[in-house]
């Protein structure tokens, strides 16, 4: 693990009209840590990676990737450049499951990264999913558990440095649970910011983030 910053929160402020969820908040993620977001429901977990991924703006306080503040657009864009999100509703597409899954490789920031069939198929194996009986299934068909792993298989063959997962194990079962945390977590070139109930999730990550505290 490096100890260089990757993304560090300074004094961050927001709040939903009265509602404050975060006052005079600090955090700082070094390259290479797998850390957890830890919290009450309304602490602030999904709020933080919407702020994070420029999809909020910050009211007071910065935010910094690689020492640039996210309030300018370019390091916003160098950021999800940079990085895959999975969101915890799996509303990631419609259509046929192979086309789900090859429809972010469309955007000019995964191009580069285009999975071949190969590569889809040995992926969704890693995830204990059935390339045969799956890839021309509708993703609207498939179980919430098979969904997930799709959606991690994706984010896996995305190969970004940055990885941000939002309850990436809430529908799977322990075996799935132990092939996502393998491929996920054990790679050193690998950033990983998630959130998790979970305690075989969060037992995984070396570093915590009490929301809570």
């Amino acid at each position: 693990m490096s100890s260089k910053s990757l993304l560090e929160g300074k004094n961050i402020h927001f709040q939903y009209g009265d509602e404050v969820i975060f006052d005079h908040f600090n955090f700082r993620i070094n390259k290479g840590d797998r850390v957890v977001l830890k919290g009450d429901s309304g602490s602030g977990k999904t709020t933080l990676f919407r702020l994070i991924l420029g999809f909020e703006s910050l009211q007071q306080g910065d935010i910094l990737f690689q020492g640039n503040s996210l309030k300018d657009p370019k390091t916003i864009r160098e950021l999800r450049k940079n990085s895959a999100w999975l969101p915890q509703d799996l509303n990631i597409g419609t259509g046929f499951v192979n086309e789900v899954i090859l429809f972010p490789f469309t955007f000019q920031a995964h191009k580069k990264n285009k999975p071949h069939q190969s590569k889809i198929e040995s992926t969704l194996w890693d995830f204990g999913l059935n390339p045969d009986e799956i890839l021309q299934k509708s993703f609207s068909e498939l179980s919430t558990g098979q969904r997930q792993r799709v959606g991690l298989a994706i984010t896996v063959m995305l190969n970004k440095p940055f990885i941000l997962l939002d309850e990436p194990t809430s529908a799977l079962d322990h075996d799935s649970k132990t092939k996502a945390a393998n491929l996920l977590l054990n790679q050193n070139n690998r950033t990983v910011l998630s959130t998790s109930h979970d305690p075989f999730w969060v037992e995984r990550c070396e570093k915590v983030i009490d929301l809570n505290q």
